[in-house]
């Protein structure tokens, strides 16, 4: 049984005593005061007793029955007070439909970090510190951030070159277009940074990256393995997870037979030379061995029960005759990408050095193409590795091993979707807050997420993200989605309603009423100029974009190839590139064997 908890009666009892007595004294008061003419109402007499009120001792015991009359029914006003119907339960006033509003500048402006340069730009108005130590607790989120936006809403313009010019920490950046090294190339060079150039859309002219020099132990195999084949995954028919399984397994071997083979025999391998062992995995004769069982047989002698050579041993178990014969023609297709020249020479090497990134000022420039998929298995294989790779970087320090300060790196990962899938990201973003990593997610709409990552995966990756930047979208659930995150308001409603005839009447009726603060239709509707931005535990805000050019650093930013700014670069892609450019061509005599003879006479 609920307890109903009850008024103290002392309070009431109190001023009920208190009333009684300006009562009886009012009362004797009046009874002291002459007889005016023509006071009908009595107000002389009132004026009487203000002017007077001194006169007499404020202590008066001596009642009269008019007096305890009054005092009394003073009394009682207090008595009524107490008695008074009480109605149980809560109440919110302006409130009762909902409490969804607009957030205000002041509201948001206490996420702000004291330095202008130290914090995220989301609006015009709008930022966030990030370094959560110099923030409040209560004001400390994470720096994952989802930005939505239909093509043309400038999400370049708006939200990706305001914050490149803040040129706090480290940056990478993936581009579809290839501008943003040169447009921003020269301010990153005034700042200091080293700047690295990845491009899969020409392969010419970039650094080169090498994923075995980031392999530091076995599992690390399953890794890569695991980024190739989700990548290059072309369906989720559940009827191909055997045939996944079947060749990831034969990659593991491979892949582990490089990575144990080239640190016992000292040379760098390449993922290209996958391919190379995949074209000798099949025997000439039956009976007589392949190049690549006598590899994994010397490899097993070498270095006694490696992992490599457990996956092999499984692998040849396993799967023989059709079967076998099935994978390895899967396997050939996937891994036939590095067949390409352009694909071997950019990575054969590694001129990267992502264990630097967020040690070392770096702008990272990923140059990805808009419309062909063939290459995102290695971008997607780059991130991953730059999430493994600094996250260690990072605990190093954290744990006092690395005696250097830790930067902060940002991931602005625009046309997100076109990366590929990278495997369990929602578990790298959930971790990466504490290490100094974030990352900025562009997508023209929330079903871009879906279609990549599937629906329940797609959510995860969402709740990871404590802000949501709206700049535009014409998807129903990216629409629906900002509305309800939105919320519902409470507003006052006004109905008047008026009847003609003979005795005609009008009548007003007030009411309050839900109301989304903002309904799908508006979400859609809003200015060109505008953005809604959504931060965890707070209302929306509706402010101006940010502007690139009203940045501060604006003046160092190139537009176009015929200013001085436009960032020009040379990335040699091999030794005989570097040694042309640096050696100067001479005048040369070309002589037939007589001339030579009649020299030499």
């Amino acid at each position: 049984m609920k307890d109903v908890k009850q008024r103290k009666i002392l309070p009431y009892f109190l001023i009920g005593v208190v009333l009684f007595y300006i009562g009886h004294v009012l009362v004797k008061r009046y009874s002291y005061a002459p007889n005016f003419d023509s006071d009908f109402l009595g107000l002389n007499k009132i004026e009487w007793i203000y002017q007077h009120v001194m006169d007499y001792p404020l202590i008066d015991l001596t009642f009269t029955t008019p007096s305890i009359s009054v005092g009394m029914l003073c009394f009682s006003m207090s008595l009524l007070a107490y008695l008074r119907v009480k109605r149980e339960g809560i109440y919110r006033y302006g409130e009762e439909h909902g409490s969804a509003k607009y957030a205000t500048y002041q509201e948001l402006k206490a996420f702000e970090d004291k330095v202008e340069e130290y914090n995220m730009i989301f609006t015009e108005k709008a930022r966030m510190g990030l370094i959560n130590q110099r923030l409040p607790y209560e004001k400390q989120l994470n720096k994952t951030v989802a930005v939505i936006g239909a093509p043309g809403s400038g999400k370049t313009f708006t939200f990706v070159k305001p914050n490149a010019l803040q040129g706090f920490g480290s940056y990478i950046f993936t581009d579809t277009k290839g501008l943003l090294v040169r447009e921003l190339g020269h301010f990153y060079e005034e700042k200091g940074y080293q700047i690295k150039i990845f491009d899969l859309i020409t392969f010419l002219n970039s650094d080169r990256f090498n994923v075995f020099n980031y392999m530091t132990k076995e599992t690390d195999i399953d890794r890569v393995v695991d980024t190739i084949v989700t990548v290059t995954k072309k369906s989720e028919n559940q009827g191909e997870d055997f045939w996944i399984q079947a060749e990831a397994l034969l990659a593991r071997a491979l892949i582990g037979y490089l990575y144990f083979d080239s640190q016992l025999s000292g040379y760098t391998a390449t993922l290209p030379m996958v391919t190379d062992l995949i074209r000798h995995l099949r025997r000439e004769h039956p009976e007589v061995k392949s190049p690549v069982e006598i590899l994994f047989e010397d490899l097993e002698k070498a270095l006694p029960g490696n992992y490599a050579c457990k996956q092999w041993d499984l692998f040849n178990k396993n799967f023989d005759g059709d079967t076998r014969k099935s994978v390895l023609a899967i396997i050939a297709s996937r891994f036939s990408v590095f067949d390409h020249d352009d694909v071997r020479v950019l990575l054969e090497d590694d001129t990267m050095a992502i264990e630097t990134w967020n040690t070392t000022k770096t702008a990272v420039f990923i140059n990805m193409p808009e419309n062909n998929e063939s290459y995102q298995f290695i971008s997607a294989l780059l991130l991953t590795t730059v999430f493994e790779t600094c996250i260690k970087t990072s605990d190093a320090i954290l744990n006092g091993t690395l005696l250097v300060d830790l930067l902060h790196l940002q991931i602005f990962a625009d046309e997100f979707a076109q990366i590929g899938k990278i495997p369990h990201l929602s578990k790298y973003l959930a971790v990466i807050r504490n290490r100094e990593i974030s990352m900025k997610m562009i997508l023209q709409s929330l079903h871009q997420l879906d279609v990549v990552y599937g629906k329940d995966e797609a959510k995860v990756i969402l709740d990871t993200c404590d802000t949501l930047l709206y700049l535009g979208s014409n998807n129903k659930d990216t629409l629906e989605y900002v509305s309800f995150r939105a919320g519902k308001g409470t507003i006052q409603d006004s109905n008047q309603s008026e009847t003609r005839s003979q005795h005609g009447s009008t009548s007003t009726q007030h009411s309050k009423l839900a109301r989304d603060v903002l309904t799908v239709h508006e979400v859609a509707t809003i200015g060109v100029d505008e953005a809604l931005l959504i931060m965890a535990k707070q209302n929306i805000f509706r402010d101006k974009k940010a502007h690139v050019k009203y940045h501060k650093h604006a003046s160092l930013l190139s537009s176009s190839p015929h200013d001085d700014k436009w960032y020009r670069y040379v990335r040699y892609m091999n030794a005989i590139e570097e040694f042309k450019a640096n050696v100067e061509t001479e005048n040369l005599i070309e002589l037939n064997e007589e001339e030579i003879e009649e020299m030499e006479l």
